[in-house]
Protein backbone atom coordinates (compact mmCIF):
# COMPACT_ATOMS: atom_id res chain seq x y z
CA UNK A 1 0.00 0.00 0.00
CA UNK A 2 1.12 3.20 -1.09
CA UNK A 3 0.67 6.54 1.71
CA UNK A 4 -0.04 10.33 0.94
CA UNK A 5 1.23 12.76 2.79
CA UNK A 6 4.85 11.61 2.78
CA UNK A 7 6.54 14.12 1.21
CA UNK A 8 7.25 17.89 2.81
CA UNK A 9 4.14 19.17 3.14
CA UNK A 10 5.11 22.63 1.77
CA UNK A 11 6.99 21.35 -0.83
CA UNK A 12 3.62 19.00 -2.17
CA UNK A 13 1.23 21.90 -1.23
CA UNK A 14 2.86 24.38 -3.69
CA UNK A 15 2.84 22.36 -6.19
CA UNK A 16 -0.61 20.81 -5.87
CA UNK A 17 -1.88 24.13 -6.10
CA UNK A 18 1.08 26.55 -7.36
CA UNK A 19 2.91 24.13 -9.82
CA UNK A 20 6.66 24.74 -10.57
CA UNK A 21 7.37 28.25 -10.05
CA UNK A 22 9.30 29.82 -13.93
CA UNK A 23 13.22 29.64 -13.12
CA UNK A 24 14.68 33.68 -12.75
CA UNK A 25 17.64 33.20 -15.15
CA UNK A 26 18.45 30.73 -17.19
CA UNK A 27 17.23 28.50 -19.33
CA UNK A 28 13.21 27.97 -19.61
CA UNK A 29 11.71 24.56 -18.37
CA UNK A 30 11.39 21.59 -20.82
CA UNK A 31 8.24 20.19 -19.49
CA UNK A 32 5.13 21.50 -18.42
CA UNK A 33 4.28 19.50 -14.56
CA UNK A 34 0.94 17.99 -15.99
CA UNK A 35 3.17 16.10 -19.16
CA UNK A 36 5.55 14.82 -16.20
CA UNK A 37 2.82 13.91 -14.41
CA UNK A 38 0.88 12.15 -17.15
CA UNK A 39 4.16 10.04 -17.77
CA UNK A 40 4.81 8.91 -14.26
CA UNK A 41 0.74 8.10 -14.49
CA UNK A 42 1.63 5.88 -17.43
CA UNK A 43 4.43 4.37 -15.82
CA UNK A 44 2.05 3.32 -13.06
CA UNK A 45 -0.38 2.14 -15.09
CA UNK A 46 2.09 -0.29 -16.85
CA UNK A 47 3.60 -1.74 -13.56
CA UNK A 48 1.89 -0.49 -10.55
CA UNK A 49 2.89 2.49 -7.85
CA UNK A 50 5.51 0.04 -6.35
CA UNK A 51 7.62 -0.27 -9.57
CA UNK A 52 7.50 3.95 -10.40
CA UNK A 53 10.65 5.78 -9.61
CA UNK A 54 12.22 8.44 -9.75
CA UNK A 55 14.86 7.28 -12.38
CA UNK A 56 12.49 4.93 -14.29
CA UNK A 57 10.31 7.96 -14.82
CA UNK A 58 13.49 10.30 -15.91
CA UNK A 59 14.30 7.52 -18.12
CA UNK A 60 10.45 7.55 -19.86
CA UNK A 61 10.73 10.93 -20.64
CA UNK A 62 14.41 10.98 -22.15
CA UNK A 63 15.84 13.60 -18.91
CA UNK A 64 18.82 12.63 -16.06
CA UNK A 65 17.34 12.19 -12.99
CA UNK A 66 19.01 15.69 -11.64
CA UNK A 67 16.65 17.45 -14.16
CA UNK A 68 13.79 15.66 -12.55
CA UNK A 69 14.72 16.68 -9.18
CA UNK A 70 14.40 20.23 -10.43
CA UNK A 71 10.60 19.52 -11.21
CA UNK A 72 9.48 17.53 -7.86
CA UNK A 73 11.57 16.43 -4.91
CA UNK A 74 10.64 13.10 -4.52
CA UNK A 75 8.42 10.13 -5.38
CA UNK A 76 6.34 10.87 -2.44
CA UNK A 77 5.28 14.32 -3.81
CA UNK A 78 5.11 13.09 -7.31
CA UNK A 79 2.52 10.65 -5.71
CA UNK A 80 -0.01 13.13 -5.02
CA UNK A 81 0.32 14.95 -8.08
CA UNK A 82 -0.33 11.49 -9.55
CA UNK A 83 -4.12 11.23 -7.31
CA UNK A 84 -4.89 14.99 -7.94
CA UNK A 85 -3.97 14.73 -11.72
CA UNK A 86 -6.38 11.60 -12.23
CA UNK A 87 -8.87 13.47 -10.58
CA UNK A 88 -8.49 16.61 -12.86
CA UNK A 89 -9.65 14.13 -15.68
CA UNK A 90 -12.94 12.65 -13.84
CA UNK A 91 -16.06 15.43 -14.53
CA UNK A 92 -17.76 16.97 -11.12
CA UNK A 93 -20.57 15.58 -10.08
CA UNK A 94 -23.85 17.71 -10.99
CA UNK A 95 -27.59 17.71 -9.60
CA UNK A 96 -28.80 18.49 -12.30
CA UNK A 97 -30.86 15.08 -12.55
CA UNK A 98 -31.53 15.26 -8.82
CA UNK A 99 -28.78 14.04 -5.74
CA UNK A 100 -29.36 10.55 -6.56
CA UNK A 101 -28.57 10.39 -10.29
CA UNK A 102 -25.41 12.68 -9.35
CA UNK A 103 -23.58 10.44 -6.95
CA UNK A 104 -24.50 7.60 -9.41
CA UNK A 105 -22.43 9.02 -11.87
CA UNK A 106 -20.41 10.01 -9.33
CA UNK A 107 -19.73 6.59 -8.71
CA UNK A 108 -19.71 5.32 -12.01
CA UNK A 109 -16.92 8.02 -13.13
CA UNK A 110 -15.16 6.53 -9.63
CA UNK A 111 -15.68 3.48 -11.21
CA UNK A 112 -13.93 3.97 -14.52
CA UNK A 113 -10.75 5.62 -12.82
CA UNK A 114 -10.36 2.76 -10.58
CA UNK A 115 -10.37 0.34 -14.04
CA UNK A 116 -8.27 2.77 -15.88
CA UNK A 117 -5.70 3.45 -13.11
CA UNK A 118 -5.95 0.22 -10.86
CA UNK A 119 -2.79 1.37 -8.94
CA UNK A 120 -5.32 4.46 -7.37
CA UNK A 121 -6.92 1.42 -5.50
CA UNK A 122 -3.04 0.58 -3.94
CA UNK A 123 -3.12 4.30 -2.34
CA UNK A 124 -4.39 4.28 0.90
CA UNK A 125 -7.50 6.87 1.45
CA UNK A 126 -6.68 7.30 5.06
CA UNK A 127 -4.72 10.53 4.35
CA UNK A 128 -6.40 12.76 1.82
CA UNK A 129 -4.56 14.23 -1.22
CA UNK A 130 -5.55 17.73 -0.56
CA UNK A 131 -5.08 19.11 -4.26
CA UNK A 132 -7.06 21.57 -5.86
CA UNK A 133 -9.06 18.57 -8.03
CA UNK A 134 -9.75 16.14 -5.66
CA UNK A 135 -11.31 18.92 -3.54
CA UNK A 136 -13.01 20.66 -6.29
CA UNK A 137 -14.17 16.67 -7.15
CA UNK A 138 -15.46 16.03 -3.14
CA UNK A 139 -16.79 19.79 -3.25
CA UNK A 140 -19.37 19.02 -5.64
CA UNK A 141 -20.20 15.88 -4.34
CA UNK A 142 -21.32 17.28 -1.05
CA UNK A 143 -23.44 19.47 -2.94
CA UNK A 144 -25.46 16.91 -4.78
CA UNK A 145 -27.10 16.62 -0.91
CA UNK A 146 -27.69 20.38 -0.51
CA UNK A 147 -31.34 21.21 0.39
CA UNK A 148 -32.18 17.85 1.34
CA UNK A 149 -33.05 18.45 5.05
CA UNK A 150 -29.98 16.37 6.49
CA UNK A 151 -27.20 17.50 8.80
CA UNK A 152 -23.56 17.87 7.89
CA UNK A 153 -22.19 15.10 9.34
CA UNK A 154 -24.86 13.01 7.44
CA UNK A 155 -24.06 14.68 4.00
CA UNK A 156 -20.34 13.46 4.75
CA UNK A 157 -21.33 9.97 5.63
CA UNK A 158 -23.62 10.04 2.73
CA UNK A 159 -21.12 11.03 0.44
CA UNK A 160 -18.41 8.30 2.25
CA UNK A 161 -20.90 5.65 1.93
CA UNK A 162 -20.64 5.99 -1.80
CA UNK A 163 -17.12 6.16 -2.16
CA UNK A 164 -16.33 3.47 0.20
CA UNK A 165 -19.10 1.12 -1.68
CA UNK A 166 -17.42 1.77 -5.21
CA UNK A 167 -13.87 1.32 -4.10
CA UNK A 168 -14.45 -1.59 -2.41
CA UNK A 169 -16.48 -3.08 -5.54
CA UNK A 170 -13.80 -1.16 -8.14
CA UNK A 171 -11.48 -3.65 -6.30
CA UNK A 172 -13.30 -6.62 -7.59
CA UNK A 173 -14.09 -5.32 -10.55
CA UNK A 174 -10.37 -4.78 -11.31
CA UNK A 175 -9.39 -8.15 -9.83
CA UNK A 176 -11.64 -9.95 -12.42
CA UNK A 177 -10.28 -8.06 -15.47
CA UNK A 178 -6.44 -8.61 -14.18
CA UNK A 179 -7.41 -12.55 -13.32
CA UNK A 180 -6.82 -14.09 -17.33
CA UNK A 181 -3.35 -12.27 -17.70
CA UNK A 182 -1.92 -12.89 -14.13
CA UNK A 183 -2.96 -16.35 -14.12
CA UNK A 184 -2.42 -17.50 -17.73
CA UNK A 185 -6.20 -18.95 -17.57
CA UNK A 186 -9.87 -17.72 -18.40
CA UNK A 187 -12.93 -17.97 -16.26
CA UNK A 188 -14.14 -20.88 -18.58
CA UNK A 189 -11.01 -22.67 -17.91
CA UNK A 190 -10.62 -21.59 -14.48
CA UNK A 191 -14.49 -23.47 -14.03
CA UNK A 192 -13.77 -26.60 -16.52
CA UNK A 193 -10.80 -27.41 -14.13
CA UNK A 194 -13.07 -27.09 -10.99
CA UNK A 195 -16.53 -27.62 -11.65
CA UNK A 196 -16.78 -31.20 -10.98
CA UNK A 197 -14.39 -31.50 -8.41
CA UNK A 198 -16.43 -29.08 -6.90
CA UNK A 199 -20.27 -31.16 -7.78
CA UNK A 200 -18.68 -34.29 -5.95
CA UNK A 201 -17.82 -32.19 -2.92
CA UNK A 202 -21.25 -30.18 -2.65
CA UNK A 203 -23.55 -33.31 -3.64
CA UNK A 204 -26.60 -31.66 -1.39
CA UNK A 205 -24.62 -31.03 1.71
CA UNK A 206 -25.57 -26.98 1.44
CA UNK A 207 -29.22 -26.98 0.48
CA UNK A 208 -29.61 -22.99 0.31
CA UNK A 209 -26.70 -22.62 -1.72
CA UNK A 210 -28.23 -24.80 -4.54
CA UNK A 211 -31.65 -23.62 -4.07
CA UNK A 212 -30.73 -20.17 -4.63
CA UNK A 213 -28.32 -21.31 -7.76
CA UNK A 214 -31.33 -22.83 -8.80
CA UNK A 215 -33.50 -19.96 -8.83
CA UNK A 216 -30.87 -18.24 -10.26
CA UNK A 217 -29.44 -15.96 -7.41
CA UNK A 218 -25.84 -16.20 -9.18
CA UNK A 219 -26.70 -15.10 -12.87
CA UNK A 220 -25.67 -11.79 -14.73
CA UNK A 221 -26.86 -9.58 -16.29
CA UNK A 222 -25.07 -9.99 -19.84
CA UNK A 223 -23.36 -13.36 -20.84
CA UNK A 224 -20.99 -11.40 -23.32
CA UNK A 225 -17.87 -10.03 -21.39
CA UNK A 226 -16.09 -12.72 -18.93
CA UNK A 227 -18.44 -14.20 -15.96
CA UNK A 228 -16.38 -12.94 -13.00
CA UNK A 229 -16.05 -9.53 -14.53
CA UNK A 230 -19.88 -9.03 -15.09
CA UNK A 231 -20.40 -10.45 -11.94
CA UNK A 232 -18.43 -7.26 -9.99
CA UNK A 233 -20.15 -5.13 -11.72
CA UNK A 234 -23.61 -6.18 -11.70
CA UNK A 235 -22.74 -6.67 -7.58
CA UNK A 236 -21.62 -3.07 -7.75
CA UNK A 237 -24.30 -1.32 -9.81
CA UNK A 238 -26.89 -3.56 -7.02
CA UNK A 239 -24.44 -2.58 -4.08
CA UNK A 240 -25.16 1.29 -5.32
CA UNK A 241 -28.38 1.18 -5.34
CA UNK A 242 -28.76 -0.28 -2.09
CA UNK A 243 -26.49 2.71 -0.77
CA UNK A 244 -28.08 4.91 -2.32
CA UNK A 245 -31.62 3.81 -1.38
CA UNK A 246 -30.30 3.94 2.39
CA UNK A 247 -29.49 7.79 1.58
CA UNK A 248 -32.98 8.49 1.04
CA UNK A 249 -34.32 6.65 3.76
CA UNK A 250 -32.10 9.10 5.57
CA UNK A 251 -33.54 11.99 3.45
CA UNK A 252 -36.85 11.00 4.13
CA UNK A 253 -36.52 10.83 7.82
CA UNK A 254 -34.79 14.25 8.22
CA UNK A 255 -38.45 15.73 6.00
CA UNK A 256 -40.73 12.88 6.69
CA UNK A 257 -41.71 11.74 3.39
CA UNK A 258 -40.13 9.16 1.32
CA UNK A 259 -37.08 10.32 -1.01
CA UNK A 260 -35.65 8.63 -3.91
CA UNK A 261 -34.60 11.33 -6.16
Amino acid sequence: MEFAGRGDPARTMALLWEGVPAPRRGPRQRFELPRLVDAAIAEADRAGPAALSMRALAQALGIGPATLYTYVPGKAELLELMVDRVAATQPLPVADAGWRAGLRDMASTDLAAYRAHPWLLQVATSRTVFGPHVIARYDAALALLDGTGLAGIEIAGCVAAVEAHTRGAGAAVVEAEQAPVATGSSDDEWWEGRAPLLAERMDGRFPRLAALEAAGAFGVSDTTLPYTLQRALDRFAYGLELVLDAVGARIGGANGTSART
